[in-house]
């Protein structure tokens, strides 16, 4: 059913981020029925040179330097909606929390200003819902002579004391991103009970995932290269490798005591963190590096179990991991450290462990036991966990505040 808003999205991960992002899913959920335009965060003078070496015919240089051409018409998975990039903002994080940093902020959160008044004016937008995700330094950037939006939504996706570089002024933006919207959402249970602290109710609209992207034709396809030739089983990891999140030494354990079989970790890592904990001595531990979503099923279909081996701390107890649906969307047993709320909401059918030697036990546990009947259950338990419900739960919210404030 067609909605009578459009949505504006700006959020902390640009559409084509290369690790899997939640807000270009929600984003392409919402295009399949209204307008949708996706505000890039402003780029830095970084961001420009890595993109440079990226891609150095980007018609977004123009965008960034000149403000030129800022729009892009983004086509993915049939569904298509429009890329809005601003002027090179300013590097100022390094600045002191306060009034010159709030000061400074004023010149970048213009950048946004400038861009969302003209996609206004050239879409002739009459009515629209400014939709935030986890971006708080950018939520007040609609300015007092712009068309006002019907709702501001704030999304809270992790515990932003927890991420060192966001944290410096994050935490008292947020506070105040929750504390101006109409409606605020969050990830995690624990996010749900953090925020709402600020004195709002804060819905949790938990992650999911996309089945089209892990539907596995028969026969399945090759091996990738990496694993190509490896013999025993596959014990795997899908996502980014980080101190603050992985458990290095439980992993260090896996490969020791299951010297026969290999642990696979596809996405992001830092050479340093595996270097420190003796994981790139290991000859069973295999780093693919990153990988884009749609590839990750090709490595996913050939592992015997997944793993999510979180640290059970402050940030990961904010966290509903994106990977658990799309671990059962392929029907794959799941083995995971016992870290939050919301893992647990899943033990029923998953191993949750509490400590090494339960994660051990468990990995040896679902490589005997798992059968045809398990499998059937986990894919259909990740029906209801898509996108398409995730955003049908957010429009039902949407629509129920624009019905209170009488702008249905």
């Amino acid at each position: 059913m067609a909605q009578d808003y459009d949505l504006i999205i700006l959020g902390l991960a640009r559409w084509d981020n290369t690790l899997n992002s939640s807000t270009l899913s929600i984003a392409k959920e919402f295009a399949k029925n209204q307008r949708v335009f996706y505000i890039d965060k402003p780029f830095s003078f970084k961001d420009v040179l890595k993109l440079k070496k990226i891609d150095p015919s980007s018609t977004r240089r123009d965008a960034i330097l000149f403000g030129k051409n800022i729009y892009h018409e983004v086509a993915i998975d049939g569904v298509k909606f429009t890329s809005v990039t601003p002027r090179m903002g300013l590097p100022i994080n390094f600045i002191p929390d306060g009034k010159f940093y709030d000061w400074m902020a004023c010149y970048n959160n213009g950048l946004v200003a400038e861009v969302l008044k003209k996609v206004i004016k050239d879409y002739g937008i009459k009515r629209y819902v400014f939709f935030n995700s986890f971006l708080p330094t950018y939520f007040n950037v609609i300015p007092k002579n712009c068309l006002q939006p019907l709702l501001k939504v704030y999304r809270s996706s992790d515990d932003i004391s927890q991420e060192g570089y966001i944290a410096k002024h994050g935490i008292r933006m947020e506070k105040i991103a929750v504390e101006q919207s109409d409606l605020v959402v969050a990830s995690s249970y624990a996010l749900c009970k953090n925020l709402g602290k600020h004195g709002k109710q804060v819905v949790r609209i938990a992650n999911a995932a996309d089945p089209n992207l892990f539907y596995i034709p028969n026969p399945k396809p090759e091996k990738p290269k990496e694993i190509k030739d490896l013999k025993g089983k596959l014990i795997m990891f899908t996502g980014k490798l980080s101190k603050l999140r992985i458990d290095y030494q439980l992993l260090y354990e896996i490969a020791i005591n299951r010297p026969n079989d290999f642990l696979v970790f596809v996405g992001l890592y830092e050479q340093a963190d595996i270097d420190e904990f003796g994981l790139s001595k290991l000859p069973n531990i295999i780093f693919t590096g990153s990988r884009p979503i749609h590839k990750l099923k090709d490595y996913l279909c050939h592992a015997d179990c997944a793993i999510i081996p979180f640290l059970k701390n402050q940030l990961t107890e904010s966290i509903y991991p994106l990977k658990i649906n799309e671990y059962l969307a392929l029907g794959l047993p799941v083995v995971s450290t016992n870290f939050s709320d919301d893992i647990r909401s899943f033990e029923d059918v998953i191993q949750l462990a509490d400590n090494h030697v339960d994660f051990l036990d468990k990995i040896e546990i679902v490589l005997q036991n798992f059968s045809d009947e398990n499998k059937v259950q986990l894919v259909e338990m990740s029906k209801q966990n898509t996108w398409k419900h995730r955003v049908d739960e957010l429009k039902n919210l949407i629509q129920q505040q624009l019905q209170e404030k009488g702008l249905d």
